[in-house]
């Protein structure tokens, strides 16, 4: 029945013939999105529940802040301790707001949108998840710095500054390294994919394998 239907398809005006591929394309299309938009629906929930515990992590850190500078005396404890959870918040905002702008690209993406915008689309979330690691690994220094004060700082044991440089050292080191290392250039080394990984980026991955499947076959057919 199926070999008939196609030999009807073969004989039949080249107009018919062409109709019948390009709803084959449409078809597919169709289906390679609606794959891709499932993957990215993975995300939804773990970004909603990043953004909900960081508003909550950043209501904390200004609370904390407010009162510091209210009620506490100039000293160097105050000066480390509002300036690194300063920090803190700055960069936790911007993850958030990020975060959001995830969420939001991902609810935009629609069946019906061309494959070129759907890329595009999906290149922009990559580079919001890239973008959002790094700010957010950046304040990792600050949390081996806010507990300092004049005491430590004049009457601190050798132990005591062997381990804070070295934690310091450490944790400065790892952020800048991956501020630096984070990017489009280093996606095809495996520990950077590696790593991104842990964020929902293989998911996004998929979804462009999804959709450069659109083009493949029709650069095929």
């Amino acid at each position: 029945m199926e070999d008939e239907y196609l030999k009807g398809i073969w004989n039949s005006p080249n107009n018919e013939i062409e109709n019948f591929f390009n709803i084959n394309d449409q078809s597919f299309e169709t289906i390679q999105i609606k794959k891709a938009k499932s993957k990215l629906k993975s995300l939804l929930f773990p970004k909603t529940i990043g953004i909900l515990l960081g508003l909550g992590w950043i209501s904390f850190m200004f609370m904390l802040i407010y009162f510091c500078v209210l009620y506490t005396p100039m000293s160097v404890g105050k000066f480390f301790f509002v300036g690194s959870f300063s920090m803190i918040l700055i960069s936790t905002v911007l993850a958030v707001f990020l975060y959001v702008k995830d969420i939001f690209i991902i609810k935009q993406i629609d069946n019906s949108e061309s494959v070129t915008i759907t890329q595009r689309k999906l290149a922009t979330l990559q580079f919001s998840i890239m973008k959002s690691v790094r700010i957010l690994w950046l304040q990792l220094p600050f949390y081996t710095i806010w507990y300092l004060n004049y005491e430590l700082i004049v009457h601190g044991s050798i132990i005591f500054w062997i381990v804070q440089i070295f934690c310091t050292g450490l944790t400065t080191w790892l952020a800048v390294w991956l501020f630096k290392n984070i990017n489009y250039e280093n996606l095809n080394k495996k520990r950077v994919r590696n790593f991104m990984h842990g964020y929902g980026f293989y998911s996004v991955i998929q979804s462009l394998d999804f959709v450069k499947e659109i083009d493949n076959f029709k650069n095929d057919r």
